[in-house]
């Protein structure tokens, strides 16, 4: 008896699972081997975490959503404009991550500024949260789709559930996506997932320099820094660049180099200073 191949070969669930759980488990991982090492209390991973979903995921999506899906000049412009979507994508990114993370280093985390090392454990709840929502939640749903979709062996048979005919052509528009990424597109996006988790504490060092030192430039140095990847990012998703291999190569080096400036950032910090 014949069997039929699986829509999605067997490599892409495994790499859609693997990616899924490395960006659970670095930054676990990355929380308890620092905070052992240097002796540090859990409190600004949990303040890093609670900024990125106030100031990322709700504020910053709040302005997107009353700048660009009202009907308005200025968001009309914008949509329509692959190159401005980008900027003011990778601006309004840089602008509030980097203004929440000054506020809560400002307030509630003020208390634990004393201690360089929890500038890093603030970064690892900040960049954490951030691959775990942006990275194992959307791998974990597309895995369980793809699973369910292999089982109805035909994209026709499963969006044939869907209750209407617009919700149909969306979902046979996303199980088409799913059946053409290949394996290694899931493995890159870990890639970045984990790129990003390291420019996120980067910039949460040079977030701390700038409060610790009142040198308040590296806020915006910061601001900079955060919106020029994501910029680069967003050209791949409006088009403007289409190697996605080229696009992770300078996510990775972008995120090493500004990790190198903040590692110097980091060193000259004295215990004095705070």
């Amino acid at each position: 008896m014949m069997t039929t191949a699986p829509l999605i070969p067997q490599i892409t669930l495994l790499a859609m699972g693997f990616t899924g759980i490395l960006c659970i488990a670095v930054p676990i991982v990355l929380l308890f081997v620092f905070k052992g090492r240097f002796q540090t209390k859990a409190a600004p991973f949990f303040f890093g975490a609670i900024t990125f979903i106030i100031f990322a995921l709700v504020l910053e999506s709040s302005a997107h959503q009353y700048i660009l899906s009202g009907d308005t000049a200025i968001g009309r412009m914008i949509s329509g404009n692959p190159f401005l979507y980008a900027v003011y994508g990778g601006l309004a990114a840089g602008i509030f991550e980097e203004f929440g993370r000054f506020f809560c280093m400002m307030t509630v985390m003020k208390r634990y500024m004393y201690q360089r090392e929890n500038a890093v454990i603030y970064g690892i709840g900040h960049g954490g949260i951030e691959a775990v929502v942006l990275g194992s939640f959307t791998m974990l749903q597309n895995l369980m789709i793809a699973v369910v979709l292999n089982d109805y062996g035909s994209v026709e048979a499963y969006a044939s559930q869907a209750g209407s005919p617009e919700a149909a052509a969306s979902i046979t528009s996303l199980l088409n996506t799913l059946i053409e990424m290949p394996a290694s597109s899931y493995i890159l996006s870990g890639i970045e997932r984990m790129a990003a988790l390291v420019l996120q504490i980067a910039l949460s060092v040079l977030i701390y320099k700038a409060v610790v030192r009142k040198k308040y430039i590296y806020i915006l140095l910061a601001i900079v820094l955060h919106a020029l990847i994501d910029i680069i990012a967003a050209f791949y998703q409006t088009g403007l660049i289409t190697n996605l291999l080229l696009l992770e190569a300078i996510v990775v080096i972008y995120a090493i180099a500004v990790a190198v400036f903040a590692y110097r950032q980091y060193q000259s910090l004295r215990y004095d200073d705070y």
